[in-house]
C-alpha cells in the first residue's frame, strides 16, 4: 500500500539529511585548520545542522466541521493500528488545533492540552508552546488502546460559559448575539485551546507532524494558524465534502485563511473532495457514476481557482476500512492511493528542495569562497614557481631589476590596502546608519506608544485609523531599511571590484543582505492587518479583546519579522569583508615570500632549485585542499534521497511563479 512507499520514502529523505550532516560536520575542522573560522561560519555552519536535525515535514488538514478530516489523517496515517487512533465520528470531534508529532526529546507519547482560559494572557501561543507549565500533561499508555482513545477524545471537549466570560475569551461577540432569537445566557465553547500530541509512530518518528485545525471559527480565533503554523506546513490539505460541494464558509476559510498565505503557488496546496462515497448510487452505473464525480471535482477546481489535477475524490471511509479489511478492489475505489502518491512523489520533493535551498545552499557559499581563495593561492604559487625557473639562466642584473618591479608592486598594494582600511570605516558609518534603522528599542518604543493610543480610542473609527497608522509607520520604517541597506551593499561591491580588477583577485562573489524577503513577509502581513481591521469581527467584537488580538498576532509577527532582518544584517554586516581580507592578507604574505626569494636567488643561485622544489609540493598540498573542497561541495550540492534516484523527476502542478 502507498502508506508503505510513504515510509520508505521518508526513511531515505531521513538517510539524505545524515549525510548533509556529515559533510557539513567534515567542513567545521577544516575551516579550523586553515585559519579560516570565524564567529560568522561557527554561527552559520550551526544554524545549518540545527535546521537538518530539527527539520519535519509538516503536513496541514483545513477543514469546516463534518468534513471527514480526521477519518481522512487516520485513513493516510494510522490505518496500520487496525482502528482510528484519532477520534473520528459524526459531528464535531476536533475542537481545538491539534499537532501530532513524535517527541525525541522527551522519548515518550503524550497529549499536552492548552486550557482555553490562556486567550487572556498577553502571550502568543508560540510562548505558550515555550512554557510546559501552562498545559495540562497525559501520558499515553501504549498499552492501553482505550486510554489513548480516552485521553485523546479530549480534543473534542467543550464547556459551558457564561455570554460576559466568552465575551472576554473572545470567543463570543454581538454578531452571534443577533442571529440567536432570544438573547443568550450562556455558551458552548472548546475547553482547550490547543493540544500537542506524541506519539511513537513510525511516520512521526521519521520526522512527518500533521496539523488538524477545527474549523473556521478556530482559524479567526486563532490567527496565529493562519499567520504561522499553516503558512510553514509544506502541504495544505483543504477538506471538502463530496456530497455538499463547496460551502460558502468553505469558500470564505479558502479565500480568507488559505489561499491568501500560499501566494500565487499551487504546490503544496490540495483540496481534498471527501466523502464521496455519498455519490456512489447504486441506481446507477460506474460510467454515470464516474461522470458526476468528475463534474463535481471540475466544478470545485474552478470555485476555488485551482488546477483540477490537485483536487482529489476520495472516500476516507471506505479507505481506512480497505486497509483494515486489506481489500484492495475498494482500497482503489476510495480514490486514497492516487492521493497518497501525490503527497509521495510531489509534496515530499518539495520539502527536500526547500531544505536543500535553506541549509545546503549556504554551506555551498562558504565552501565556493574556501575553494575561491585556495584556487587563488595556487594560482600564486604557480606564478611564483615560474617566476623562478625563468630566472635559472637570468643575471643578476635582471634579478635585481625584477626585485625592484616588485618592491614598487608592494608599495603600491600596500597603499592600496590603507585606502581599504579607509573604505572599511566608510562601512561602518554606513552599517551604523542600518542598525539604527533596525534598531529594535526604536521598534519597540513606537509599538507601545501605538497600543496605549488604541487603548485610548475607544470607538471603532478611532481603533481602526491606529491600525492602519501603525501598519503605516512600520512600512516606511522598512522602507528606510531597504535605503540604507542598499547603500551598505554598494560601498561592500565597491571593495571587492577594486582588488579584482587592481590586483587580480580572485572573482568572489560576497554573500549580500537582502531586505526583499522581508518587505514581502510584511507587505502580506500587512493584508491580513488591513483584512482584520475591516472585518466584522473588528466591528462586534469587546474592543480591549480586539486590540489584545492585534497585537499578539499581527504586531508580533511583524516584530519578529524586523527581529529576523535585524539579526541577519548584523551578521552580514559583520562578516561581509571576511573573504577579501583573506585574500588580501594571503597576497601580502605571497609578494613578501617573493621579495624574499628573489633577495635569496640574487645572492645566490643554490636556493633557486631548493624553492622551486618546495613551490612544487606546495603546489600539490592545495591542491588535494582543493579536490576536498570540491568534493564537499559536489555532494552537498547533487545528493539526493535514495527513493529520488530511482524514478523520475515527479510530474509537479503547473503554476505561476512564486
Amino acid at each position: 500500500m502507498e502508506t508503505t512507499r510513504l515510509k520508505q520514502q521518508l526513511h531515505a529523505y531521513e538517510q539524505w539529511k545524515v549525510k548533509l550532516i556529515q559533510i557539513v560536520q567534515e567542513y567545521q575542522p577544516w575551516l579550523e585548520e586553515h585559519g579560516m573560522a570565524t564567529p560568522e561560519t561557527e554561527r552559520r555552519i550551526a544554524s545549518c545542522l540545527n535546521t537538518l536535525e530539527k527539520d519535519r515535514l509538516t503536513i496541514a488538514f483545513a477543514a469546516e466541521f463534518s468534513r471527514g478530516k480526521t477519518e481522512l489523517i487516520n485513513a493516510i496515517f494510522f490505518a496500520d493500528h487496525g482502528h482510528r487512533l484519532l477520534p473520528s465520528a459524526p459531528g464535531r470531534t476536533t475542537m481545538c488545533p491539534t499537532e501530532l508529532f513524535y517527541d525525541s526529546a522527551v522519548d515518550a507519547a503524550y497529549i499536552r492540552l492548552l486550557p482555553i482560559e490562556t486567550r487572556l494572557q498577553d502571550i502568543s501561543l508560540a510562548e505558550l508552546k515555550e512554557d510546559a507549565t501552562e498545559w495540562v500533561h497525559y501520558p499515553l499508555n501504549l498499552e492501553s488502546p482505550k486510554q489513548i482513545e480516552e485521553a485523546l477524545s479530549q480534543v473534542g471537549e467543550t464547556k459551558r460559559i457564561t455570554v460576559a466570560e466568552a465575551g472576554q475569551l473572545g470567543l463570543y461577540d454581538d454578531e452571534m448575539e443577533l442571529a440567536q432569537s432570544t438573547p443568550a445566557t450562556h455558551v458552548e465553547v472548546p475547553r482547550w485551546r490547543h493540544a500537542l500530541i506524541s506519539f511513537p509512530h513510525p511516520l512521526l518518528k521519521q520526522g512527518l507532524c500533521i496539523l488538524d485545525t477545527p474549523g473556521l471559527n478556530a482559524l479567526g480565533h486563532e490567527p496565529e494558524l493562519t499567520l504561522n503554523l499553516l503558512p510553514e506546513a509544506q502541504a495544505v490539505l483543504f477538506v471538502l465534502a463530496a456530497d455538499t460541494g463547496v460551502t460558502r464558509s468553505d469558500l470564505q476559510m479558502w479565500q480568507h485563511h488559505i489561499k491568501r498565505f500560499q501566494g500565487n503557488r499551487q504546490r503544496g496546496l490540495v483540496v481534498v473532495m471527501n466523502k464521496v462515497d455519498m455519490l456512489w448510487d447504486e441506481l446507477l452505473d460506474k460510467t454515470d457514476i464516474q461522470n458526476s464525480i468528475k463534474k463535481q471535482q471540475s466544478l470545485t477546481a474552478t470555485i476555488l481557482g485551482v488546477d483540477e489535477s490537485t483536487v482529489f475524490p476520495v472516500s476516507a471511509q471506505k479507505g481506512l476500512l480497505a486497509k483494515v479489511k486489506q481489500d484492495g478492489a475498494l482500497l482503489s475505489q476510495s480514490g486514497l492511493p492516487e492521493l497518497e502518491v501525490y503527497l509521495c512523489d510531489n509534496i515530499l520533493q518539495e520539502k527536500q528542495k526547500i531544505l536543500q535551498e535553506n541549509t545546503a545552499t549556504d554551506i555551498c557559499e562558504l565552501l565556493e569562497d574556501s575553494s575561491t581563495i585556495i584556487s587563488s593561492n595556487l594560482g600564486q604559487i604557480k606564478k611564483e614557481y615560474l617566476e623562478l625557473k625563468s630566472l635559472s639562466n637570468e643575471s643578476t642584473e635582471v634579478i635585481v631589476q625584477l626585485l625592484r618591479k616588485l618592491q614598487s608592486e608592494k608599495a603600491k598594494y600596500l597603499d592600496d590596502v590603507e585606502q581599504f582600511q579607509a573604505n572599511r570605516h566608510k562601512l561602518k558609518e554606513q552599517a551604523a546608519l542600518l542598525r539604527n534603522a533596525l534598531d529594535l528599542d526604536e521598534l519597540d518604543q513606537l509599538i507601545t506608544e501605538s497600543h496605549a493610543n488604541m487603548l485610548e480610542n475607544w470607538t471603532t473609527h478611532g481603533l481602526k485609523n491606529e491600525m492602519r497608522s501603525l501598519s503605516d509607520k512600520l512600512r516606511g520604517k522598512m522602507q528606510h531599511v531597504t535605503k540604507h541597506g542598499e547603500a551598505s551593499r554598494k560601498l561592500v561591491r565597491m571593495a571587492y571590484h577594486h582588488f579584482q580588477c587592481d590586483h587580480g583577485f580572485a572573482a568572489i562573489q560576497p554573500r549580500m543582505f537582502s531586505i526583499m524577503k522581508y518587505r514581502l513577509e510584511l507587505n502580506t502581513l500587512f493584508k491580513e492587518a488591513e483584512a482584520f481591521r475591516n472585518s466584522t469581527t473588528t466591528v462586534m467584537s469587546i474592543k480591549h479583546f480586539v486590540v489584545k488580538r492585534f497585537f499578539n498576532t499581527i504586531i508580533d509577527s511583524a516584530r519578529t519579522i524586523f527581529v529576523r532582518a535585524n539579526k541577519e544584517a548584523d551578521s552580514w554586516l559583520d562578516t561581509a569583508l571576511q573573504p577579501l581580507m583573506y585574500q588580501i592578507r594571503d597576497h601580502r604574505d605571497m609578494l613578501e615570500r617573493r621579495l624574499k626569494d628573489l633577495r635569496k636567488v640574487s645572492k645566490s643561485r643554490d636556493t633557486l632549485q631548493l624553492r622551486i622544489n618546495e613551490l612544487e609540493k606546495e603546489y600539490q598540498v592545495q591542491m588535494r585542499q582543493l579536490t576536498a573542497l570540491r568534493s564537499m561541495q559536489n555532494r552537498l550540492t547533487y545528493s539526493r534521497p535514495v527513493a529520488d534516484e530511482e524514478r523520475p523527476r515527479p510530474r509537479l502542478v503547473s503554476s505561476s511563479s512564486n
